[in-house]
């Protein structure tokens, strides 16, 4: 019963104008029955009930009981309201043109089935008041075309609902058939999404790792806009907020690039993981040397969140570098708990950086006759760096030194895991790595208290800036050797950290790197790792997202472009360094430096033509005569005339606002 109330229920506007009608047919009809002033009182407030009802929400009641509520008072306030008329009433004519009226409204406000049974009781009861009830209806011309006229709408009204009910059958239809096919094309390309990932993977994924890839698909394919082009630009930015991590693991995995580290964490005790370890060792070599736990303080049972597969990868290329090196059958792996701390951007240089901290595992592998002396000691908190690799100014180590460190499996892994490693040394054959006991807490943390926006922007601002961000990678696609998924996370990553932030100019932050990024584009000549480092550095400057992450998530080569970039305190530190080659005595400039130099004139560039944006006039005077005294010099120096001209030219714009 209560199943069959639900799909009766009305609705509220067909319900509101009822009760209107139930006042004002009520209003005019209280003159023919004098002496039943009761009845049209409740007749009024019934009228009002349902206009009530109509008007307040009902959240908090169960759908049954609103649909039996509303049908017991148009009940009352037509069918029964007729038969009462025809019982106390004599006026026949009158009582034909009442019945036809509320009769009428009846069928038209209830479903059609009800509405059936609703007039033909009424009718019922009419025809048994007037037969057996001793009043005997003299009919007349009038009331015989009246009751013609009854029938040809009661006729009407059924015909036109029968057609509503039908092409109502039809839309549903359609619908459903609609949504089956999309549920069989999401299917299918869920199954080749997952089946493409798994094909252009390195090494088969575990199957702790296929699960867990699995759910990211499902959850990133969940918005029906995943199946349209473009799904990125139309997605809503509280989806991107709520699905960043998904549709972050799920592009960097169904990309595969060099630029990005892929990282599918998943929840392993301490016990399990060194007991795949332990596998791991005896199916990769003849001789596995024998493991030896010690730990400190530390509850073995404990879960840890890691990317399992890269963390068994990163253990086991250690301890057999430790015995290959040693010659060991034994290997010893200390563990303690310790903290990471992670550093914001702070523009004033003598300030001590904010920072957020987590908890970590510190693991030293030695060889089990290392004495505990030579071991090095564990701190209370560890900075997310490798020792021994001077990341600050990274930019001017040679090509060959940099890819090495990048490729250097051990170091990737740790960057990877927001970790800290202390390497073994010629001397020193002890490894020191320390990883967060849950890096997704890590990943989140760092996301998670950024400063919000409170910007106001209109529809019509998303949509052209969303069309700039598509127009943009169209273009940069097509100049450069970039790859459209690594794109796509960039731009997923400045639309989660910006938001509808502005800058000084005006413009939305997500809207200006592009612009900057577009100069750049045309000025690095095929070069993609300055384009994603022109994106990616104001986020560490404005939106407090720790250097930390760019450096866990991209490759070396980018975080080394951003940490140059946000390193420089002035504008006379732009000064390319000079490669000095003794045997042709020729003098080369710095290609990576040069490269950062083009995109702080890029930026310098956008703003000034921006100008008119600017609240304080007297910014975009100093930055103005900034750039015609210092910027123009380097790039008459080090770059193109073209450069040189727009810069002037954009300068001396500035100074007429």
């Amino acid at each position: 019963m209560k199943k069959k109330l639900v799909k009766l229920q009305g609705y509220n506007t067909v319900i509101g104008y009822t009760g209107c009608y139930v006042i004002i047919t009520t209003a005019a009809l209280s003159y023919v029955g004098q002496g039943l002033a009761y009845w049209y009182i409740l007749q009024i407030a019934a009228g009002i009930w349902l206009i009530g009802y109509s008007v307040v929400s009902h959240s908090q009641a169960p759908s049954w009981e609103i649909t039996r509520s509303w049908l017991i008072g148009v009940m009352f306030c037509l069918p029964i309201n007729v038969v009462w008329h025809w019982w106390h009433v004599t006026d026949y004519l009158f009582l034909l043109k009442l019945s036809l009226a509320h009769l009428s409204v009846a069928l038209f406000v209830f479903p059609l089935s009800l509405g059936m049974i609703a007039l033909a009781v009424t009718l019922s009861a009419i025809v048994y008041i007037s037969c057996f009830v001793d009043n005997l209806i003299e009919l007349t011309d009038d009331m015989v075309v009246l009751f013609g006229f009854s029938i040809l709408v009661f006729t009407m009204i059924i015909y036109c609902k029968v057609q509503i009910a039908d092409y109502s059958a039809h839309s549903h239809c359609l619908k459903d058939k609609k949504k089956l096919e999309a549920k069989k094309n999401y299917k299918l390309k869920l199954k080749q999404m997952i089946h493409n990932l798994h094909m252009r993977a390195k090494k088969p994924y575990s199957k702790r790792d296929s699960s867990f890839l699995d759910k990211i698909v499902e959850i990133v394919m969940e918005s029906p806009l995943f199946l349209e082009d473009d799904a990125l630009y139309k997605e809503d930015f509280n989806i991107i907020v709520n699905k960043f991590i998904a549709w972050s693991i799920f592009l960097k995995e169904h990309t595969k690039s060099k630029v990005h580290l892929p990282l599918l964490p998943t929840e392993i005790s301490l016990n399990e993981l060194i007991q795949e370890l332990e596998i791991r060792l005896n199916g990769s070599v003849e001789s596995a040397p024998g493991l030896i736990i010690s730990a400190e303080h530390i509850d073995m049972s404990a879960k840890i969140v890691c990317d399992v597969s890269q963390v068994i990868d990163l253990l086991e290329t250690v301890v057999l570098r430790i015995t290959h090196l040693k010659q060991s059958t034994s290997i010893r792996i200390q563990l303690h708990t310790t903290r990471l701390k992670y550093y914001k951007y702070c523009p004033i240089k003598k300030q001590k950086p904010p920072e957020i901290s987590f908890p970590a595992i510190a693991l030293v592998v030695s060889t089990a006759d290392t004495p505990l002396s030579k071991i090095p000691s564990i701190k209370s908190y560890y900075h997310d760096i490798t020792e021994g690799i001077e990341l600050i100014g990274a930019l001017n180590q040679s090509s060959s030194e940099r890819i090495n460190v990048q490729k250097e499996p051990i170091e990737r892994n740790i960057r990877a895991h927001y970790g800290y490693l202390q390497p073994s040394t010629s001397k020193q054959k002890t490894t020191l790595l320390v990883l967060p006991y849950n890096v997704r807490v890590v990943q989140d943390g760092m996301l998670t208290n950024l400063v919000p926006s409170n910007s106001y922007v209109n529809k019509s601002e998303i949509d052209t800036s969303m069309e700039v961000l598509m127009k943009f990678n169209d273009y940069a696609c097509k100049m450069c050797n970039i790859r459209i998924g690594v794109m796509d996370e960039i731009f997923l990553l400045l639309r989660r950290c910006y938001a509808f932030r502005r800058h000084a100019s005006g413009k939305l932050f997500y809207v200006r790197a592009v612009g900057i990024a577009r100069l750049v584009t045309d000025w690095v000549n095929y070069k993609a790792e300055p384009i994603y480092a022109a994106l990616l550095y104001d986020l560490v400057v404005y939106t407090d997202l720790p250097i930390s992450y760019i450096k866990a998530n991209y490759s070396l080569a980018i975080f080394s472009f951003v940490q140059s970039i946000i390193s420089i305190e002035n504008r006379k530190d732009l000064e390319p360094s000079v490669l000095c080659i003794d045997n042709q005595r020729k003098k080369i400039v710095n290609q990576d430096q040069l490269f950062i130099l083009c995109i702080k004139l890029a930026e310098r560039l956008y703003d000034l033509r921006q100008a008119y944006g600017y609240t304080h006039k007297i910014q975009i005077s100093n930055m103005a005569k900034e750039t015609l005294t210092v910027d123009i010099c380097l790039a008459k120096k080090y770059l193109d005339n073209d450069v040189v001209e727009a810069l002037e030219r954009a300068a001396q714009e500035a100074l007429k606002i």
